[in-house]
């Protein structure tokens, strides 16, 4: 491999893909954590959150998810673009607001 080549891949591999070190996901909640959270209103239901996304985005929804910690919670929302490809959108979980699309 070439000098160059190398610099490139450690790069690469020292600080991600994007240019920058990643921080480790927070982690996301389950079905039976969440329904407390809906119920006492510190988080809007997914099925409320998902009309902004469905604004945002144009493609059918594959996957959901709630994450993050109290206070901070957030849906991460995937779909699956008309155009093929996938498509993430966050969506703020107690405002249902998006804040987000990659």
């Amino acid at each position: 491999m070439g000098r160059i080549s190398s610099l490139a891949m450690a790069v690469a591999l020292g600080l991600g893909w994007f240019g920058a070190v990643q921080p480790a996901m927070a982690a996301c909640v389950s079905l039976s954590e969440a329904r407390p959270l809906v119920k006492a209103g510190t988080i809007v239901p997914l099925i409320s959150a998902l009309g902004a996304a469905r604004r945002a985005v144009k493609g059918e929804m594959i996957d959901g998810n709630l994450c993050g910690d109290p206070g901070n919670y957030r849906y991460v929302v995937t779909f699956l673009g008309t155009d093929g490809r996938v498509i993430r959108a966050t969506i703020n979980a107690k405002t249902g607001e998006v804040v987000g699309v990659k």
